[in-house]
């Protein structure tokens, strides 16, 4: 190795940082007024996350109400979604062997849940240090029930957490028992079930499909719950149209998740049922079962309409058919066509959304 050659090098080196150096020096102005805005207003966005429950005190008690267990549903929305990732069914069985009362669990699981949600609690804590900053009036006279809702907000976040870690806990039990009771030799020997009853419905029941179909259930009654709001108008600060994208988007997405799972319980199903002498209806059925969450919204949109608002027959009849058609639209392209169906995800709630803002206008 040439060791005349280091000090060349380092030389070199030196003179290139130098040059780097003040080539961020003379764009330190340009960064500063560019990046300077971008992180106002991210911080400004940032502390609106504190915002609903804070203001709900200000509001209408109903008003107030609902906003504020919207907020704290949101927010534990994610340790719903991950609770299969938090607590595995090889952990939840493992759990059950070990010596630990249900309170000891309930308060592990406030403590995952706690620590998932803390990066909220330090928006929120920043939403306060803006608030307190700034000092809005609605904000000084909401003081300090302001603060106690932003809190208590938090904690049902966290409470509704650890509730869905101890469902998840709960459903491998309850799968256990069922394996144990369908294996016993008077199950054996009991009539089974049809094809498609045996293949679709009863995996959806048993929590092999995620989204099994109690999660389909709760997004139906939360559909339902914002068409009973979207056609009563409670609160008439929010206009139709943004009810209608809400419901719009719920269904749609409720479908196009439902059909990204039946797609691969049937992919997995299909190598094993070319081998028995079964019949292919229960791909149809499975086609179906994806349409039948949007096609069961939909007819309560209608009835709801029908029966409580002064309705047109021509935005009803094009909003049923649209509701009818964006599933089949959907299950005409393989889910695994992300650039399609994200296209279709798009304009199927455009469409939704535009016909269903101009039913009682």
């Amino acid at each position: 190795m040439n060791t005349t050659l280091i000090p060349v090098r380092l030389e070199r080196t030196r003179e290139v940082l130098l040059e780097l150096l003040r080539s961020v020096r003379s764009a330190l102005p340009i960064v500063m007024g560019v990046a300077g805005p971008i992180f106002v207003a991210s911080l400004a966005l940032l502390a609106w996350a504190g915002v609903p429950p804070m203001k709900a005190v200000t509001l209408p008690w109903r008003s107030g109400v609902a906003v504020w267990t919207l907020q704290a549903v949101i927010a534990a929305w994610p340790l719903w979604a991950l609770r299969r990732r938090l607590l595995p069914e090889a952990w939840c069985v493992q759990l059950r062997c070990l010596p630990l009362t249900a309170r000891a669990l309930w308060w592990s699981d406030v403590a995952v849940s706690a620590v998932l949600l803390a990066p909220l609690a330090g928006l929120y804590l920043l939403s306060v240090a803006v608030f307190a900053f700034k000092h809005p009036a609605w904000w000084v006279r909401a003081m300090p029930w302001a603060l106690v809702s932003l809190a208590a907000s938090w904690c049902t976040s966290c409470a509704l957490g650890a509730a869905a870690l101890a469902w998840q806990r709960r459903g491998v039990a309850v799968r256990a028992h069922r394996v144990a009771r369908a294996q016993a030799p008077e199950a054996l020997l009991a009539r089974r079930p049809g094809q498609a009853a045996a293949l679709l419905w009863w995996p959806g029941w048993r929590g092999t499909l995620v989204p099994g179909f109690v999660a389909m259930i709760v997004g139906l009654v939360s559909a339902s719950a914002l068409a009973l709001a979207w056609t009563l108008g409670p609160w008439p600060v929010v206009p139709g149209a943004a009810w209608a994208f809400m419901f719009s988007v719920l269904v749609v997405t409720l479908t196009e998740r439902l059909q990204r799972t039946m797609e691969s319980h049937v992919d997995g199903l299909a190598p094993w049922m070319a081998a028995l002498p079964a019949s292919a209806g229960w791909r149809g059925g499975a086609r179906a079962m994806v349409a039948a969450p949007m096609a069961v919204a939909g007819a309560i949109v209608l009835l709801l309409a029908m029966a409580l608002r002064p309705w047109r027959v021509l935005p009803l009849a094009a909003f049923g058919v649209m509701m009818l058609a964006t599933p089949w639209l959907l299950t005409s392209v393989r889910s695994s066509n992300r650039q399609a169906h994200v296209g279709l995800w798009a304009v199927t709630t455009g469409l939704l959304t535009a016909l269903g803002s101009e039913l009682w206008n």
